[in-house]
């Protein structure tokens, strides 16, 4: 996280006796290497002194952070300004309570329902921060969330639409909670195979056998003694599935443990979320997702855990 954010946040929950004054003035951010300067686009709040607790600032600012944003400008704000004011919510968003987050983020959505303009520019710094590749962190219910009442407005603008429609599916079909979307692929040997969730726990990697972090991953799974009983037990299931493989993908996994499920598929980047590669999915016995985003080591001991 940004050194500037992090003191940005200590401010905004009342860690300091800053003034407001100070912090417009130095809550500037460095953008992209340095090449500009950005300093808030509105005033940000601070959360009251009584609350002691965490979570309840947190609460608060969830509730009150976009108080003095002008939701009712006809024109367009400085994009890069939103972006950091998005960035430094979502920094305390993430700590505060789910459904306070989910009613304060349907409240802020639905009051920019009568502005197109403002509405697909916070879609933007959404995107921005939670979701896209310079996303410093990801949180993918808020972005669903705000994705879900965006599309909704029929004066969202009709050329973004479907590239917004097609990561809220993406999304859904993804997310922790879920079940995951099912998807065709097909094995070394040549064999049609399909995705579905089973009743045994799953650990599927989204990777390429080219891929050093993809290697060392393997190597570690490999080398884990418990695990590996496990997954031959068949108490545990691998799938490594390489998303748009090359040609010539299948000499390339030649090496790969035998009691993997491993293949390529030409469509599961179009169902599944796949923003990283390796990208690692655990799924349990009932068929819900219940991690993403982790690695390797994190997989292993979560999916031995749902079988001790």
């Amino acid at each position: 996280m940004n050194k500037k954010i992090l003191i940005l946040v200590a401010v905004l929950m009342g860690g300091t006796a800053m003034s407001n004054a100070q912090l417009v003035n130095d809550s500037t951010e460095l953008i992209d290497a340095g090449v500009m300067y950005v300093d808030p686009l509105f005033e940000y709040p601070v959360a009251p002194e009584e609350l002691s607790d965490f979570r309840d600032k947190c609460n608060w600012l969830a509730n009150n952070f976009w108080n003095a944003f002008d939701i009712k400008a006809k024109d367009a704000v400085d994009q890069a300004k939103l972006n950091h004011a998005f960035k430094v919510y979502a920094t305390t968003a993430q700590f505060a309570d789910k459904d306070v987050v989910t009613l304060a983020v349907d409240k802020l959505m639905k009051n920019l329902q009568k502005n197109p303009i403002l509405l697909f520019q916070m879609t933007k710094a959404a995107e921005e921060t939670v979701y896209g590749p310079r996303a410093e962190f990801w949180i993918d219910e808020l972005y669903a969330r705000i994705l879900s009442s965006a599309l909704v407005s029929k004066k969202f603008p009709q050329s973004k639409r479907s590239r917004y429609e097609h990561q809220l599916k993406q999304l859904e079909n993804s997310m922790i909670g879920n079940t995951p979307g099912q998807f065709d692929f097909v094995r070394p040997n040549g064999d049609a195979a399909q995705y579905f969730p089973m009743s045994t726990p799953t650990i599927i990697i989204f990777g390429d056998p080219n891929c050093d972090e993809c290697r060392m991953g393997k190597l570690r799974m490999q080398a884990n003694v418990t695990f590996n009983k496990a997954v031959t037990d068949g108490k545990i299931n691998v799938l490594f599935i390489i998303p748009d493989a090359e040609e010539g993908w299948e000499k390339q996994v030649e090496d790969f443990p035998k009691n993997w499920n491993v293949g390529a598929s030409e469509t599961v980047g179009d169902i599944l979320d796949i923003r990283d590669v390796p990208e690692i999915y655990l799924v349990d016995s009932d068929g819900k997702i219940i991690a993403k985003h982790i690695g390797t080591t994190e997989a292993m001991n979560k999916a031995l855990s749902l079988i001790n």
